[in-house]
């Protein structure tokens, strides 16, 4: 006993000499221990020992410690309910060895091992409730090996490997209500507009427009139409394309429509009627006007039409017999500005036509006036895509839209 409170005494004396509140450890820039870090200062000189600051209910918001100006040691932090946040350790302020996050509730959230700020290992994260959430494996900060996705309730959402990329929904948290699935993204050139359509029943899909403000996305139902097939954007923001199906005699028919923007909303739709009836959909309104969509009549493929008049379009022509495979649904392409490379969705029986490679999504390039099919990109099956003025690649697959860096596909645009 008597041993026990000589050691108290003692980390009591340790502790109160060592630490000072973190607001009066000043980071000085000028004088940079790494690429990233300042000189951490105490009094204007590097410091060793603790920081620490509280919560405004007196516990313990954060402990961290440095050495020589540094991070180096334990790094904590709390919630204000007295659970644990963050707890990792520091080399010379680089990540080292297990470090963990916590949810409010003391839910384990991730745990991750990294060697010298690198990720190394396995990590993986739960959900709030504590079932698993993603399992993923790096070597050196690169991935490796399989991947795997869980639902709330555990159930596996999807899995992949080097060729079927690990990915992220594009809206973060901020996913379609339970029950309903969202689809048919469609960018304006500055990033800071997306339409796309949510539903529970396909064919009667419901138009949503979202807005990047303060960097977050605020969705909103678009009022243009009730229900929807699909829908496109143009560049500007100024035009949306949409399909949808319409009862005629007891016989559905698909119809095309545009809605222009006016003043802080839309005009009244106004019928393409040269795409009536030939099962046209998933648009991309390009920069000059003219759309590019798919349809079944004459025959499944790649179509586009071009302005004609102030009001009109030119009937459809055909893209190219190499997008549009034969026996197939190659459906949902997206061009580059300049029109000379694309990426598009094909499926087909992989038995019946092994030579074309696994179902997904294809790469084409342009060369001498012909489209070439160059490779397929390294996702599941997916289709939708779309491409964010910073690089990101936009797709739907999973019941939601989805998104990757761009340069993890192995393309330019």
């Amino acid at each position: 006993m008597k041993k026990k409170f000589i050691f108290l005494i003692a980390l009591f004396h340790f502790t109160a000499f060592a630490q000072v509140k973190i607001d009066q450890i000043l980071e000085d820039k000028q004088d940079m221990s790494d690429a990233y870090y300042g000189t951490f200062k105490y009094k204007g000189s590097p410091y060793t020992g603790t920081g620490i600051d509280f919560h405004d209910n007196g516990k313990i918001k954060t402990l961290r410690n440095f050495k020589d100006g540094k991070y180096h040691g334990l790094w904590t932090e709390w919630y204000s309910n007295g659970n644990r946040k963050f707890e990792g350790n520091r080399v010379e302020n680089l990540a080292d060895g297990l470090t963990r996050w916590w949810y409010e509730n003391g839910q384990l959230k991730k745990q991750a091992t990294y060697e010298k700020d690198i990720e190394h290992g396995v990590i993986v994260r739960w959900h709030d409730n504590g079932h698993l959430k993603q399992i993923r494996h790096f070597n050196e900060g690169k991935t490796y090996g399989g991947w795997t996705t869980f639902d709330t309730e555990g159930n596996v959402l999807d899995e992949g490997d080097e060729l079927h990329q690990y990915y992220r929904p594009f809206f973060g948290e901020n996913v379609a209500p339970q029950g309903f699935e969202e689809t048919s993204p469609s960018l304006t050139s500055d990033g800071k507009t997306i339409v796309f359509a949510r539903y529970s029943d396909w064919v009667k899909k419901v138009p949503y427009i979202a807005y990047l403000k303060n960097g977050k996305w605020e969705k909103e139902q678009l009022s243009i139409v009730d229900t929807i097939y699909n829908l496109a954007i143009s560049p500007n923001g100024k035009r949306i394309v949409f399909a949808t199906y319409d009862e005629v005699e007891n016989e559905e028919i698909r119809k095309a429509y545009y809605a222009d923007k006016q003043g802080q909303g839309w005009n009244e739709p106004i019928e393409i009627k040269n795409l009536t009836n030939i099962n046209a959909g998933y648009f991309q309104i390009m920069e000059d006007g003219s759309i590019y969509f798919f349809a079944r009549i004459p025959k499944n493929g790649i179509y586009y039409v071009e302005p004609k008049g102030k009001k009109g379009y030119s009937d459809p022509k055909w893209l190219s017999d190499a997008v549009g495979l034969p026996n197939s649904d190659s459906f949902d392409a997206f061009l580059n500005p300049q029109k000379n490379k694309l990426i598009v969705s094909q499926a087909y029986s992989e038995k019946k036509f092994p030579e074309r490679g696994e179902i997904g999504l294809y790469y084409y390039e342009k060369v001498n006036g012909n489209w070439i099919r160059k490779k397929r990109l390294s996702l599941g099956y997916a289709w939708g895509v779309d491409i964010t003025s910073d690089k990101k690649m936009l797709f739907v697959r999973n019941g939601n839209i989805q998104s990757i860096n761009l340069e993890n596909m192995g393309i330019s645009w």
